[in-house]
Formats: structure tokens, C-alpha cells, sequence
């Protein structure tokens, strides 16, 4: 285990020096393919059991949210074999964090029928048009749009503030892709509320929820673990986080 943690520090340190994100994909996924399955589902066991407030640490937490580049980056036999190799060694939130169930809840369209109305006489160009625009107005008649373009040039329209993505991160019923572009925005993914929000949202990626819950305070798991609209692996998995949290404030005292 000595080793691994030693490969541990020397990646968290590697990957805190590279300034772009795919690089530090890319050396995170070299990294792991170098290594045993085993090997490489207890290093990321072991990182995830680091403080989050350490730099590396936290870059490894981000890029776990996203398992589409994650598994372009490693290759499908890799990022299979670790998640087989994770159920092997009974490491429970390793498992989670490389299983790709499908969310609870089958909305796809993204819109609510009376929000549709707004724009269901714009054409697609429009509605992208639009969603660059610096009018409010314009901003908040689309915040229900399911298209990926139309919702990324929302997120990165310097008139929309934390309200108007917590209302996208909240909607109900959503696209599962739409939530995942607000929990890996280079912005909004810092914004504790917008990630809460996404996690507990019924119709997002239960495997994008349970990478974001790492972060968040008991409370809140508390929450998540007694919400029944919730897939019952996120649920679990709160509570696992929160008997961790638990067992190391009383390992503390």
C-alpha cells in the first residue's frame, strides 16, 4: 500500500502543475492504465480518502464526474476492468464512481409543458441566437430548452447569474445530458448550491450525482439519504459518506 501512496503523491503533485484539463486527463488516465486493476481501484481509494482541500486531490474529484472522458481517456476494457476489479475488493465508492446505471427518472425532452409554450414557435437558430443574447427576458424564456448548444452558451452568457442555473439544475423533469454540461461547467461547477442542486435532482446521471456528493456537507447528505425520489444507489452511497464523516470526526476526538 506504501507504493501506492507513493504513486499517489507523485500524481497529485503532477497533475496540480499542468494548467490544462486534458492534460491532466491524460496523465491521470496513463496513471492508471500503467497499473493492475487492483492497483489502480485502491490508488483512487486512496486518493479520495485525502483531504478534498488538497489541490491534486480536488483535480482527481472533478475529472471523476465526467466518466464519458474518463473512459474515452482510459479505454473501455480499462475503466472495466477497475470497476470489476472495485466490486472484487468490496471497495464500495470506487464501484459507484465507475458504474453507469441509468437515472431514476426517464425525462429526455428537458421542457415543462407550460415553459414550452415560450418558444415553441422558434425555430432552433433562434432559440441559439437567443441564448447569447444579454437580455434577461431572453435569458429566462429558455431556461428549460433541452438543446446542449442552446443551454452551454446560457451557462457562459455573462448576464445569467447563480439563480437562473440553480433553476436549470433544479428542473424537473430535465435531460440528464443538460444537468451533466451544469455539473462539469468551468464556472458553475464551483458554486456549491448549483452542484447540490444537480446531485439531488432525480433525473440526473446517478453516476454524476454520486461524484458530486463527495462534496457536500453532512446535512445535505443527510438529506439526500431520506430523499425517495432519488436512485437507491445514490441514497446508499450518501450514507456511506456520512458513517465516514462520522467515524473520522469521532476518530478526531
Amino acid at each position: 500500500m506504501r507504493r501506492l501512496e507513493g504513486i499517489a503523491e507523485d500524481l497529485l503533485s503532477g497533475l496540480s502543475a499542468l494548467p490544462e484539463k486534458s492534460m491532466r486527463l491524460g496523465l491521470f488516465a496513463r496513471t492508471l492504465a500503467a497499473l493492475p486493476p487492483e492497483d489502480a481501484a485502491n490508488l483512487i481509494e486512496i486518493i479520495y480518502g485525502m483531504d478534498p482541500r488538497d489541490t491534486g486531490a480536488s483535480i482527481v474529484r472533478a475529472m471523476m464526474v465526467d466518466h464519458d472522458a474518463l473512459g474515452c481517456a482510459l479505454g473501455r476494457t480499462a475503466y472495466d476492468s477497475i470497476y470489476l476489479a472495485a466490486i472484487r475488493l468490496n471497495l464500495s465508492r470506487v464501484e459507484r464512481l465507475f458504474n453507469d446505471i441509468e437515472p431514476l427518472r426517464g425525462g429526455v425532452s428537458g421542457y415543462e409543458e407550460e415553459e414550452f409554450v415560450k418558444t415553441e414557435h422558434l425555430s432552433l437558430g433562434e432559440r441559439r441566437s437567443l441564448s447569447k443574447s444579454h437580455r434577461y427576458k431572453d435569458i429566462e424564456r429558455l431556461l428549460s430548452d433541452p438543446d446542449p448548444i442552446i443551454v452551454t452558451n446560457l451557462l457562459n452568457n455573462p448576464r445569467i447569474t447563480e439563480r437562473e442555473v440553480l433553476k436549470i439544475a433544479s428542473r424537473r423533469p430535465n435531460s440528464p445530458h443538460v444537468l451533466k454540461l451544469v455539473a462539469l461547467h468551468g464556472k458553475w461547477s464551483g458554486r456549491y448550491e448549483v452542484l447540490k442542486a444537480v446531485s439531488r435532482n432525480p433525473y440526473a446521471f446517478p453516476r454524476v450525482s454520486m461524484a458530486l456528493i463527495e462534496g457536500l456537507l453532512a446535512q445535505d447528505l443527510e438529506e439526500i439519504a431520506e430523499d425517495n425520489t432519488l436512485h437507491p444507489e445514490l441514497k446508499l452511497a450518501a450514507r456511506d459518506l456520512l458513517d465516514k464523516k462520522r467515524r473520522l470526526i469521532k476518530g478526531n476526538h
